[in-house]
Protein backbone atom coordinates (compact mmCIF):
# COMPACT_ATOMS: atom_id res chain seq x y z
CA UNK A 1 0.00 0.00 0.00
CA UNK A 2 1.33 3.84 -0.84
CA UNK A 3 2.22 5.43 1.80
CA UNK A 4 -0.14 8.38 2.91
CA UNK A 5 1.45 11.99 3.73
CA UNK A 6 -0.30 13.94 6.29
CA UNK A 7 0.11 16.87 8.93
CA UNK A 8 0.09 16.28 12.14
CA UNK A 9 0.68 18.76 15.37
CA UNK A 10 3.11 17.42 17.69
CA UNK A 11 4.34 19.71 20.61
CA UNK A 12 2.93 22.48 19.18
CA UNK A 13 4.22 22.58 15.67
CA UNK A 14 2.47 20.34 12.91
CA UNK A 15 5.03 17.64 11.31
CA UNK A 16 5.03 16.36 8.03
CA UNK A 17 4.82 12.33 8.57
CA UNK A 18 3.87 9.31 6.76
CA UNK A 19 1.43 6.60 7.44
CA UNK A 20 3.06 3.22 7.04
CA UNK A 21 0.72 0.06 6.25
CA UNK A 22 2.74 -2.86 8.64
CA UNK A 23 3.68 -5.59 6.62
CA UNK A 24 3.57 -8.58 9.11
CA UNK A 25 2.70 -8.22 12.89
CA UNK A 26 3.20 -10.66 16.14
CA UNK A 27 1.53 -9.76 18.97
CA UNK A 28 1.74 -12.32 21.70
CA UNK A 29 -0.15 -12.07 25.21
CA UNK A 30 1.52 -11.00 28.44
CA UNK A 31 0.19 -13.54 31.05
CA UNK A 32 -0.68 -12.36 34.71
CA UNK A 33 -1.54 -13.64 37.78
CA UNK A 34 -2.98 -10.99 40.17
CA UNK A 35 -3.20 -11.23 43.95
CA UNK A 36 -6.40 -11.16 44.01
CA UNK A 37 -6.32 -15.28 42.43
CA UNK A 38 -7.24 -13.65 38.75
CA UNK A 39 -5.07 -14.52 35.85
CA UNK A 40 -5.08 -12.25 32.62
CA UNK A 41 -3.41 -12.20 29.40
CA UNK A 42 -2.69 -8.19 28.27
CA UNK A 43 -1.50 -7.35 24.75
CA UNK A 44 -0.52 -3.47 23.02
CA UNK A 45 -1.73 -3.97 19.35
CA UNK A 46 -0.53 -0.99 17.01
CA UNK A 47 -3.28 0.78 15.35
CA UNK A 48 -1.18 2.80 13.57
CA UNK A 49 2.60 4.02 12.40
CA UNK A 50 4.02 7.47 11.01
CA UNK A 51 6.73 8.09 9.54
CA UNK A 52 7.96 11.32 10.67
CA UNK A 53 9.20 13.13 7.37
CA UNK A 54 13.04 14.57 7.14
CA UNK A 55 13.88 13.72 10.81
CA UNK A 56 16.02 11.24 12.25
CA UNK A 57 17.52 10.52 15.88
CA UNK A 58 21.35 10.61 16.48
CA UNK A 59 22.39 7.10 15.11
CA UNK A 60 20.54 8.02 11.72
CA UNK A 61 17.14 5.85 11.97
CA UNK A 62 13.48 7.29 10.97
CA UNK A 63 11.71 8.68 13.52
CA UNK A 64 8.18 7.00 14.01
CA UNK A 65 5.10 7.48 16.18
CA UNK A 66 3.14 4.85 16.74
CA UNK A 67 -0.24 4.72 18.13
CA UNK A 68 -1.73 1.97 20.02
CA UNK A 69 -4.29 -0.10 22.08
CA UNK A 70 -4.94 -2.81 24.82
CA UNK A 71 -6.37 -6.14 25.29
CA UNK A 72 -6.86 -7.35 28.08
CA UNK A 73 -8.71 -11.39 28.26
CA UNK A 74 -9.74 -12.99 31.88
CA UNK A 75 -8.13 -16.27 31.72
CA UNK A 76 -9.64 -17.86 34.89
CA UNK A 77 -10.88 -15.48 38.28
CA UNK A 78 -11.94 -17.02 41.68
CA UNK A 79 -15.60 -17.48 42.26
CA UNK A 80 -15.54 -15.26 45.35
CA UNK A 81 -14.54 -12.26 42.84
CA UNK A 82 -17.21 -12.99 40.17
CA UNK A 83 -20.80 -11.54 39.53
CA UNK A 84 -23.01 -14.57 41.48
CA UNK A 85 -24.55 -16.91 38.44
CA UNK A 86 -28.29 -16.25 37.86
CA UNK A 87 -30.47 -18.87 37.10
CA UNK A 88 -33.44 -18.79 34.89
Amino acid sequence: MAEIKKKLPVFGCEVDVSEVSAKTAVEPFCEYELEDGAKVKVKTVATSFLRVDNQFSPDGSPIYLVFTGSVLSVISAPPEICRPKTTN
